[in-house]
C-alpha cells in the first residue's frame, strides 16, 4: 500500500480510536504528503467571539481555546462536541491559555488583554478558580508558556516588557501593586512571544518589539522570589536575531515557536515576513521575501497590516499602537480624516466646475429614428 492510503487508513484509525492518539503525528509530523492533504475538516461554534489561542493537550485528543468572548473551551474536534466550557473569570481578551503538562488536562494559565494571569483548575468552582489570579503585569499579558513535564510552573510575557517566572508551589495568586517579585527578564521594551525549546526547556526565546529575537538560558537567570535575580536584561542571553532589514527598525514579533527538535526557530513579524532561524547562528533565513531588483519596489509587503494580540483596534492598518505611529511620524487619525475630507471637497469642486461649463455646451443631435423625422 502507497504512503498516502497508510496516511488515510492512520486517520481513519485514529478518528474512531483504535490507534493511539499521537500516532499520526509520530508517523507523519513534516512529510509532504501529509501537509498536501490538509483541508477543512470541520467548523466548531463554540465562541462568540475572535479565537485568538489554541493548543492541544500532551495526547492529540482534545484542543483548548480561548476568545474575546473572556471564555475557555475545551473540544473535541474528532466528534464535534465540547467536553467543558469554562467561564474563566477574564474581563478582557483572551489571547493565550494553556494546559498545565502532566495534569490530566485539569489545570489550565491563561493570559487575557488586561495583564491578568488565571491558574484554573476545572474540578474547583469558579468562585474558587476567581481567586487564583495574578495582576503583575501592566498592560497587555501576550502570551503564556509551560515547561515541557513541569505542573507547577509557568512563564509569561507582555506589553510591560517583562517575562515573568510563576511558580505555583510557592503561591497560587498575586495580588501585589507594581509587584516584582516574579520577573525572570526585563526586556526593557515590549515583549509579545515566547517560547520554549521542547528538548533542552532550560533555553528560553524571547520575542520583542525591536525587531530582535533573544534567546536565554534561564538557568542563569531567578526572579526576587527565588533570591537570585540580575536586574540586567542581557544576564543569561546567549544569542540575538535581528532580520538585516530590520535592523534599524521597529518592528513587532507576533509570534515565534521551536521546531520539535529544537534546531529552528520560526519567527512571524507585523507587517512583515515570516523567517527561520538557526539558533546556533545569529543569522536570519527568510522564507518568503522580494528579490534584490524588486527590494525598492516593494519596500513593504503585500499584507500592509496583521492582526497582533493586544491592538484594542482589532484589525486594519490603523491597529498598530499609537505609540508607534507617533514615533515613526505617522499622522494622527484627526490628520487623515481631515486629508480625505480636503480630497473630497477638491472632488466635488471639481465635478461641480464640469457640469457648469458642459451647460453652455451645444447638446449632441438625436439619432435614429426620432433624428429622422426631424
Amino acid at each position: 500500500m502507497s504512503c498516502s492510503g497508510n496516511l488515510i487508513w492512520d486517520v481513519r484509525k485514529r478518528s474512531i480510536g483504535f490507534n493511539e492518539p499521537n500516532a499520526v503525528r509520530i508517523n507523519y509530523l513534516g512529510r509532504r504528503e501529509f501537509v498536501q492533504r490538509l483541508k477543512l475538516e470541520a467548523t466548531l461554534n463554540v465562541h462568540d467571539g475572535c479565537v485568538n489561542t489554541i493548543c492541544w493537550n500532551d495526547t492529540g485528543e482534545y484542543i483548548l481555546s480561548g476568545s474575546d468572548d473572556t471564555s475557555l473551551v475545551i473540544s473535541n474536534p474528532y466528534n464535534r462536541k465540547v467536553k467543558a466550557t469554562i467561564r474563566s473569570g477574564h474581563r478582557a481578551n483572551i489571547f493565550s491559555a494553556k494546559f498545565m503538562p502532566c495534569t490530566n488536562d485539569q489545570q489550565i494559565v491563561s493570559c487575557s488583554g488586561d495583564g491578568v494571569i488565571y491558574y484554573t483548575n476545572t474540578e474547583k468552582s469558579a468562585d474558587i478558580n476567581r481567586q487564583c489570579q495574578f495582576t503583575c503585569h501592566y498592560g497587555t499579558a501576550y502570551e503564556i508558556m509551560t515547561v515541557p513535564n513541569d505542573p507547577y510552573t509557568f512563564l509569561s510575557c507582555g506589553e510591560d516588557g517583562t517575562v515573568r517566572w510563576f511558580d505555583m508551589r510557592m503561591k497560587t495568586s498575586c495580588t501585589k501593586e507594581d509587584c516584582k517579585d516574579d520577573i525572570l527578564i526585563n526586556c526593557r521594551r515590549a515583549a509579545t512571544s515566547i517560547s520554549v525549546c521542547p528538548l533542552m526547556p532550560f533555553y528560553l526565546a524571547v520575542g520583542c518589539s525591536d525587531s530582535s529575537v533573544r534567546i536565554f538560558d534561564r538557568r542563569m537567570l531567578g526572579t526576587r522570589a527565588t533570591g537570585y535575580y540580575m536586574s540586567s536584561g542581557t544576564t543569561g542571553m546567549c544569542v540575538r536575531f535581528v532580520p538585516a532589514h530590520l535592523a534599524t527598525k521597529s518592528c513587532r514579533v507576533t509570534s515565534l515557536c521551536y521546531s520539535g527538535d529544537g534546531r529552528e526557530i520560526l519567527v512571524s513579524y507585523s507587517s512583515d515576513y515570516i523567517y527561520l532561524f538557526d539558533p546556533k547562528d545569529d543569522q536570519a533565513r527568510e522564507l518568503k521575501g522580494p528579490s534584490e531588483e524588486r527590494r525598492e519596489e516593494l519596500r513593504q509587503p503585500p499584507v500592509k497590516r496583521l492582526r497582533l494580540r493586544g491592538d484594542w483596534s482589532d484589525t486594519g492598518p490603523r491597529a498598530r499602537p499609537e505609540s508607534e505611529r507617533e514615533r515613526d511620524g505617522e499622522q494622527s487619525p484627526n490628520v487623515s480624516l481631515m486629508q480625505r475630507m480636503s480630497d473630497m471637497l477638491s472632488r466635488w469642486f471639481e465635478e461641480a466646475s464640469e457640469a457648469q461649463s458642459s451647460r453652455g455646451r451645444p447638446q449632441p443631435r438625436p439619432r435614429g429614428k426620432a433624428a429622422e423625422s426631424s
